[in-house]
């Protein structure tokens, strides 16, 4: 691995010449200025080095509705603030999952502050970031990243009423958006422009079968996954103020539900909610974007016994419901088994020194749809986040262990995080009017199947960065 060359020491001839090379890929930059200034001494390249990821453990508290039923072969009889200890019929079993233990009593802004801020933190400085909620169905995932059921519906009423304000059962997606918009505030003040939109899609088993994703802000509309795991055709909505980020919140309300026997309103569908913060310097001439997605899991789910979510006296693959259920099971298990190759991937790309071809376990990653959107976090340069959601109701003992275990394995993500690159504006919005202009020319000719689809979500989305980044230069 070469050297890299610090800008910070620069002549003015020097730092000339690296303004016109300084968008190509950073060997490319060093050899260009070596060859014009064999004089100048590189530095040792400054590499981001691996990191476990933020990993959460939250315990549901105990209420009425989850008291009854026969007690389970395990149960948690403990915890601690890095441990949770489960007793079963013949002994105990101390689990010390490496995250930290969220205990019942936790507010909302509590849990929000201990998990997400720190994160949310890091993506307005330009990283990005993606943050997971996962558990067994009705632990409290969806509670967590969104508030209670039909919350999310009630403040984008009151938004609409002009009396919004954020409520103690709001959850992660909103208190970041708002969190954000602060931060934006704070940027006028120095003389730099940003701004922030969110695009919410989900995953369910009506999508997943022709690799694709529906935007929960378009009426389920087919939006698609690019090389750089970007979504391509959802919605971006601007978001200027607080009513705007509870609109944006309320498309969860849209996302696929369906009753069970665990959950009234259980979700059917893996729901991501994204935020893009696209911020300009000060002099109009650095462009840096990043991004921040919460990842609502489906919930794990069984098929026999007290638990069961649905009908036991009928085959899980005659309704959609069941369907749903082993569409859920099935997707968790290639997440946690591609969480696993890619763990081992990077570190051995770390004894090998950061070299080697692309091999079977990273075509592994990169093929799953779910895990394309998460490739930043398991291939790429962004932060991650684990909240592993518990029930201590005596009668999900069995599923709380399994939680437990599971979780801990999706917590074996390794971080390499890196600082999303300052780019320059006008070469960006350049490229974004082209590839633009460059997808419309395809769509006008017309193009069979879904590929005229794809095209079209194109579109979208180098339309989108063109508006963007025409505004900020305003």
């Amino acid at each position: 691995m070469g050297a890299a060359v610090s800008i910070e020491h620069l002549t003015p001839e020097q730092m000339k010449e690296y303004e016109q090379v300084k968008d190509l890929p950073e060997p490319q930059i060093r050899s260009h200025l070596l060859s014009k200034f064999p004089s100048l001494t590189p530095q040792k390249q400054q590499t981001s080095s691996l990191s476990p990821m933020a990993s959460f453990t939250r315990i549901k508290p105990l209420t009425v509705d989850n008291l009854s039923g026969t007690e389970s072969s395990k149960q948690i009889t403990s915890h601690t603030e890095t441990s949770i200890t489960m007793s079963s019929n013949t002994t105990s079993i101390k689990l010390f999952s490496r995250s930290k233990t969220i205990p019942p009593s936790a507010t909302q802004l509590e849990v929000y502050s201990k998990v997400a801020q720190p994160l949310v933190s890091r993506f307005v400085e330009g990283y990005d970031v993606d943050l997971l909620s996962y558990g067994q169905t009705c632990s409290g995932k969806t509670y967590t990243m969104f508030g209670p059921p039909q919350s999310m519906r009630e403040a984008a009423r009151d938004a609409d009423a002009g009396n919004f304000n954020l409520k103690d059962e709001h959850g992660f997606v909103l208190r970041a958006g708002l969190e954000v918009l602060s931060f934006i505030e704070e940027l006028k003040g120095k003389g730099s422009k940003a701004l922030l939109h969110g695009c919410m899609v989900e995953m369910s088993i009506l999508s997943l079968t022709d690799q694709s994703v529906r935007d929960l802000q378009q009426g389920w509309a087919v939006c698609f996954v690019d090389e750089e795991s970007h979504l391509q055709g959802a919605e971006q909505k601007e978001l200027n103020s607080a009513e705007d980020v509870a609109r944006f919140a309320a498309s969860v309300e849209t996302r696929l539900t369906r009753g069970t026997n665990m959950n009234d309103t259980s979700s059917r569908s893996h729901c991501i909610a994204g935020f893009k913060l696209t911020t300009l310097n000060s002099k109009k001439t650095e462009v840096r974007e990043s991004r921040l997605q919460f990842f609502d899991l489906m919930g794990s789910e069984r098929f026999k016994g007290q638990n069961a979510a649905h009908d036991e006296s009928k085959s899980s693959h005659s309704s959609m419901g069941g369907c749903e259920g082993i569409y859920s099971n099935l997707s968790l298990m290639a997440l946690t088994s591609c969480v696993k190759a890619a763990s081992d991937l990077r570190r051995k790309s770390v004894k090998k020194g950061g070299g080697g071809k692309k091999g079977k376990k990273e075509d592994k990653v990169a093929g799953m749809l779910l895990t394309k959107v998460l490739a930043g976090s398991l291939t790429g340069h962004a932060l991650t986040g684990i909240v592993t959601c518990v029930s201590q109701a005596p009668r999900n003992g069995d599923e709380s262990w399994l939680s437990l275990q599971n979780g801990g394995e999706m917590a074996k993500i390794l971080n390499k995080p890196q600082l999303q690159p300052s780019r320059n504006c006008e070469k960006v919005l350049a490229n974004a009017r082209k590839k633009k202009k460059e997808c419309e020319d395809v769509v006008a000719r017309g193009v069979a199947g879904k590929y005229q689809a794809l095209r079209q979500a194109q579109v979208k989305q180098w339309a989108g960065q063109v508006h963007i980044l025409e505004k900020l230069l305003m």
